[in-house]
């Protein structure tokens, strides 16, 4: 049978799939189900930089008046040391200790505040790996996007200066410049990417003529978003390149591979038809190596966007231009 072992961020793998961040790992027993049902490890569901800000507000914020304000930053950062949100530093800790498989925590964050610090707790508690999930939503028209792209840099400089674990960033599709700014993320000490995140998308209930909306499980069809990427950005910036985002069979496993991905992470076909789905994942992942005389996944992992005609195809963005070659 075909080896299905891969490294990713420098941990070993047992397989590609990962199960995402969301509600599956909130929980020590999630995430004993996720390695019971195959998966080759687990980012635990996000923490969120408000709330780590938030659970230490109180204290700072009863200093505030007595202490000097230089002196109250060092302060701050001390009480985001000592008193991080010890339930998602407790789950760390348990849930590395219950299964064998790694376990990657996961910080949604949107500036590089002293939340940073509770990296290091993260570390200390066990965690295997951080995903740093950021995204900045521009509105200002006046900010140019390089002082938006700076917020990304300073996130992840002052978080890799501070761990030694390897730390991958989630990015969002809406960067001006994705290679530019994968090998600026590379150059601050991020080990991977991942391909892409889902965003919370608004929506306006117009019977009650309100803003509503949330987060939607993901279509079959959406691994395209990042077919294109995870195969020009493994091609030029040397480090783990991670598929997300619309996964649900085999074979986009398949092609996100093919096309240069490291790992692969899964959430909602999870969702759509529970744990079974990660074993019916493995099996038909190493089916096709299998049929195709593949023993490992470095036998052809990449092997189309290395390929020029592959390659050349992937830069094609005009719907014409995919066809007829005019440009």
């Amino acid at each position: 049978m075909a080896n299905l072992g891969t490294t990713y961020l420098g941990l070993e793998l047992d397989n590609p799939f990962i199960v995402g961040s969301s509600g599956l790992t909130r929980t020590v027993d999630g995430v004993r189900s996720c390695a019971e049902a195959g998966a080759g490890a687990v980012v635990l569901k996000s923490i969120f930089e408000e709330q780590i800000r938030l659970e230490y507000a109180e204290t700072t914020e009863s200093l505030a008046d007595s202490v000097h304000p230089e002196a109250l930053a060092y302060l701050e950062a001390d009480i985001v040391t000592r008193y991080g949100p010890r339930n998602y530093l407790d789950l760390v800790k348990k849930a590395s200790k219950a299964v064998s498989i790694p376990v990657i925590a996961s910080v949604n964050c949107t500036s590089s505040h002293s939340w940073i610090e509770f990296a290091k707790q993260l570390e200390k508690s066990g965690a295997a790996a951080l995903e740093l999930n950021i995204y900045v939503l521009p509105t200002d028209p006046d900010q140019k996007s390089g002082q938006v792209d700076q917020i990304y840099l300073d996130i992840v400089s002052q978080v890799t200066s501070r761990v030694h674990m390897p730390v991958s960033v989630k990015l969002a599709p809406y960067l001006t410049n994705l290679p530019r700014m994968g090998k600026k993320l590379v150059d601050c000490g991020a080990k991977g990417l991942v391909v892409f995140n889902r965003l919370f998308s608004p929506d306006i209930d117009i019977e009650n003529e309100t803003v509503s909306g949330g987060i939607s499980l993901s279509t079959p069809d959406e691994h395209r978003m990042g077919l294109r990427w995870v195969a020009l950005l493994s091609d030029t910036l040397g480090v783990d390149i991670c598929g997300s985002r619309g996964i649900h069979d085999p074979a986009a496993a398949v092609k996100m591979l093919l096309a240069g991905a490291t790992a692969v992470q899964v959430t909602s076909t999870l969702y759509k038809n529970k744990m079974k789905q990660l074993n019916l994942l493995t099996e038909g992942l190493a089916a096709w190596m299998d049929a195709k005389g593949y023993a490992d996944l470095e036998d052809f992992r990449g092997k189309l966007s290395e390929d020029p005609s592959g390659a050349d195809l992937f830069l094609r963005a005009q719907y014409i231009k995919a066809f007829v070659g005019v440009e």
